[in-house]
């Protein structure tokens, strides 16, 4: 029994060791590659062959599904934008059984730049999306969300990327409206770590995480592809690195939406969007270590599975067999859940929104696992977090 017990010990540090030494070593060369954030910059500037007045045509694309008490304000967020309106084309994808379709059409019929897309039953996000992309004339592609609000200059700043030849997909930044509230404030801190996450993988390569609320893309990237099943944008992000072009973040492309106001519905909205996660690494897994994708291929997309599937499960993994070593070595137990209190109580004291941060994404994750592994659970239909649209 006790070289059994031993063999666990050994079991325990290396399930957490190994990962631990991983994680830190990505980490240092993030440190290191979020240093490069202006001469990559500069370098995104001049890749391409740069115009005067750069202003290409653009679309915007949105998907609705009873969007009724927040379109208008949608709408007229779309219509302030700091660019030129004989330029700009919003195109509306709807599946709502509410009254956004009128409310759009009425739009529609007093600004011609302005076309609705409608479907009988619903369709999902994904194919609505795709639908709406495929109806979209202009030559960039922005994606929106209609429970987000373009900062006036975002399209613009969008469109001035695509000056560089090399970028194929473009990526903003998510600024928290509400936070005075307690899930508002741990969002924030969160969205903090995830910029710093892209802006790091932008300047060695590209970003694997793509925000649909405010995303660019080259239309011709989007001819003849597969419909995708899971998550639109993040698809679209490989895709364009599969052929060659960069997706790059860019903090400078602003958006502005409400966290969900309890941690209930933060837990099911970051389930949600790691289920979908998940199943395009998966599909795209023929990517991971390839050295034909650069550093994205190398690095960013193994790092990035391994943190949103494999990690979760070492942890419980490593709880599960801490609690069997508790059992017949109390003494070690002792040692390691002490180490684990102590560590515990230190981040508390720095930031409590660090630790719920923590918790509520691990927690994610394993729902997400656990869903799309066991229930197969269709992600692309699960009804929106209402608490993050408001007037």
């Amino acid at each position: 029994m006790n070289a059994l017990v031993e063999v666990l010990q050994v079991l325990l540090y290396l399930l957490i060791g190994i990962p631990a030494f991983l994680f830190v070593l990505y980490g240092i060369l993030l440190l290191v590659y979020h240093g490069r954030t202006t001469k990559r910059n500069i370098e995104d500037s001049n890749g391409g062959v740069a115009t005067s007045n750069f202003e290409p045509s653009v679309s915007v694309v949105v998907a609705t599904h009873n969007e009724e008490e927040i379109i208008s304000k949608k709408i007229e967020n779309l219509l302030a934008s700091n660019y030129p309106m004989d330029k700009l084309e919003l195109v509306f994808a709807d599946d709502s059984d509410d009254s956004t379709p009128e409310i759009i059409s009425n739009y529609a019929k007093k600004i011609p730049n302005i076309k609705l897309l409608r479907f009988s039953e619903r369709i999902g996000y994904s194919p609505s999306m795709m639908a709406g992309c495929q109806a979209a004339r202009g030559e960039i592609i922005v994606l929106n969300d209609a429970g987000s609000f373009l900062d006036p200059q975002a399209i613009a700043n969008i469109a001035a990327k695509f000056r560089s030849g090399n970028i194929g997909v473009v990526t903003g930044k998510d600024v928290i409206l509400n936070t005075d509230e307690d899930v508002g404030k741990s969002e924030t801190l969160y969205q903090r770590i995830y910029d710093f996450l892209r802006t790091s993988e932008t300047n060695m390569d590209s970003t694997f995480y793509i925000k649909g609320e405010a995303t660019g893309i080259r239309h011709i990237l989007l001819k003849d592809i597969e419909l995708p099943q899971e998550t639109f944008d993040t698809t679209i992000g490989l895709i364009a690195r599969q052929k060659g072009y960069r997706v790059v973040y860019d903090p400078s492309v602003k958006f502005y939406e409400y966290a969900p106001a309890t941690h209930f519905d933060r837990v099911k909205q970051k389930t949600i969007r790691a289920a979908n996660l998940i199943k395009v690494l998966w599909r795209f897994r023929h990517m991971f270590f390839n050295k034909e994708y650069g550093k994205y291929g190398l690095l960013t997309m193994p790092a990035n599975f391994a943190m949103l599937v494999l990690l979760p499960i070492i942890v419980v993994v490593w709880v599960i067999g801490l609690g069997i070593v508790t059992v017949f070595d109390p003494g070690f137990a002792v040692f390691v859940w002490g180490g684990l209190g102590v560590a515990l109580l230190a981040l508390l004291a720095i930031s409590k929104h660090l630790v719920e941060t923590f918790l509520e994404f691990e927690y994610s994750l394993l729902k997400a696992i656990y869903q799309v592994v066991f229930t197969k659970r269709v992600h692309d239909k699960i009804d929106k977090v209402s608490s993050t649209r408001r007037i």
